[in-house]
């Protein structure tokens, strides 16, 4: 895409890529005085105790997060899902949020995630409809 961009979309999982592609995307709403979408995905589970953990985990990170971005005098919307990270990411939610630039750390918290280059980040990148940067 050549041109501004209006709308980005950071997926976090609390990584440190994560973290280093929101501190990133921060910087590039600045430039192009963007809309910043935080999401976290969260996997189905049963468990609901389990499930109200990851919830209020996720919560913190994003409150976090929100901090940073204040700081440097940046909105965000923050937002957390459930279901499939990778069809969610490259295809979901960018229609729904008409997201330009998807910005994703390289790897994330997953458990084979420091092989080359993560799985949902490697999805993001074959079949996203719009921009991907990857941050290391």
């Amino acid at each position: 895409m050549l041109g501004k961009y209006n709308r980005i979309m950071v997926p976090v999982d609390g990584s440190l890529p994560s973290i280093d592609a929101f501190k990133k995307a921060v910087h590039i709403s600045k430039r192009n005085q963007a809309e910043i979408y935080v999401v976290t995905i969260l996997e189905k589970t049963r468990d609901e105790e389990e499930a109200a953990y990851q919830q209020r985990s996720k919560e913190e990170l994003h409150h976090a997060l929100e901090n940073y971005a204040e700081k440097e005098n940046v909105s965000v919307s923050k937002n957390i899902r459930t279901g499939n990270a990778k069809q969610l990411i490259a295809e979901g939610l960018v229609k729904e949020w008409n997201i330009d630039l998807i910005v994703i750390g390289a790897t994330g918290k997953g458990r084979i995630a420091k092989m080359v280059l993560g799985s949902v980040t490697n999805h993001v990148t074959r079949y996203a409809m719009c921009d991907v940067l990857i941050v290391k």
